[in-house]
């Protein structure tokens, strides 16, 4: 378990970030790395929505954080960014794609609806809690601890057993 993924994580949102980032370099078997690594942005905001919510990179977290997002964030804001033209997500189709001819499409898709299906009632009961996240962060918050970040946004993330899939299907994690 990474620290940010503690409830009352007391890192700074700048240091869950590299705590995140750091994992990402070490699981070298994950095909994405490269690319992630990549970014021009050391401080992406998809990076700090895996920490703010406390979830790794395997599969299935990913699509809670999607759940997350979606839910709890600002998902119009962002989706009107993408099609304006000023948010630039290539990384993030290049991962889906690469990730749908690794898994295979039926399975991608298996694994994604049985994911939002088990998990988004919890999620989403939870994000009507808090004060919508700002995808598009301010910078302000880098110096903030997780947990206060979490507390000012009423966050309550999963806990380690909520997280957990009855079964898995597939995992990128070594």
């Amino acid at each position: 378990m990474l620290s940010y993924q503690n409830e009352f994580c007391d890192l700074t949102l700048r240091e869950g970030i590299d705590e995140y980032r750091d994992y990402l370099k070490k699981i070298t078997v994950m095909f994405w790395v490269k690319i992630a690594l990549k970014q021009k942005i050391k401080y992406s905001c998809h990076d700090a929505t895996h920490v703010i919510f406390g979830l790794d990179t395997s599969l299935e977290e990913e699509a809670m954080l999607d759940c997350w997002i979606f839910f709890g964030g600002d998902y119009f804001k962002v989706t009107k960014e993408y099609f304006k033209g000023s948010l630039d997500i290539k990384e993030t189709n290049e991962k889906v794609f690469d990730l749908v001819k690794e898994v295979g499409y039926l399975k991608y898709t298996y694994l994604y609806l049985r994911v939002i299906f088990q998990k988004w009632p919890k999620i989403f009961f939870r994000t009507r809690k808090m004060k919508k996240w700002d995808y598009f962060f301010s910078l302000n918050l880098l110096n903030s601890k997780i947990s206060k970040i979490r507390e000012d946004y009423n966050i309550n993330i999963l806990s380690p057993d909520e997280r957990a899939m009855k079964k898995i299907i597939w995992s990128r994690a070594i």
